[in-house]
């Protein structure tokens, strides 16, 4: 008596094989993702506390016209005391050169901000902060000190230097620059 396989019966072998290996690459996963945990919870950590920043400051400028990409670059400009070209600004930024001539183009428009040709490179054009930041400069900084009144709230003086220590050592880790 000749046995005769059905499809199906072939089929098992192949189905146990996918599944293990399916369960063999989730059971990976699963160890990395508890391997990474601190690294995972920290990243996400920084990027959420970047982004809430960002936006309880941009509530309290509401008025001022400004968008968030708007106010970071001028905020660049008058920290980095001006001078820069839009690829440094682009750098310190994060932002693309396109979308970061288009937010120039609107800051200088709005009186924020005025380009001035490089003297050392005819190619290169350098931008500064206009004095108009001076009138709103109050607001500004009465913004930023809601804003991390609110984030720093519950925390002494002595735990706010110690986590300002510890995030300027992280800073150096990775090869910043002292500021």
């Amino acid at each position: 008596m000749t046995q005769v396989l059905l499809r199906t019966d072939r089929a098992k072998p192949a189905a146990r094989k996918a599944k293990a290996s399916t369960d063999a690459r989730q059971a990976e996963k699963e160890r990395l993702k508890a391997e990474l945990e601190v690294e995972n919870t920290l990243g996400w950590l920084f990027h959420d506390i970047h982004r809430l920043l960002g936006k309880d400051f941009e509530s309290r400028i509401a008025g001022l016209g400004l968008t968030r990409t708007q106010w970071r670059v001028l905020v660049t400009v008058e920290r980095t005391e001006g001078g820069q070209t839009q690829t440094e600004l682009a750098d310190l930024t994060e932002i693309e050169k396109a979308p970061l001539g288009k937010t120039l183009d609107r800051l200088e428009a709005g009186g924020w901000i005025i380009r001035k040709d490089d003297p050392n490179d005819r190619r290169a054009r350098r931008v500064y902060a206009t004095a108009k930041i001076d009138k709103f400069f109050p607001q500004l900084a009465a913004a930023a000190k809601g804003t991390f009144a609110r984030t720093l709230q519950g925390m002494r003086q002595g735990e706010v230097k110690d986590l300002i220590a510890q995030l300027q050592k992280l800073k150096r880790n990775l090869g910043g620059a002292e500021d």
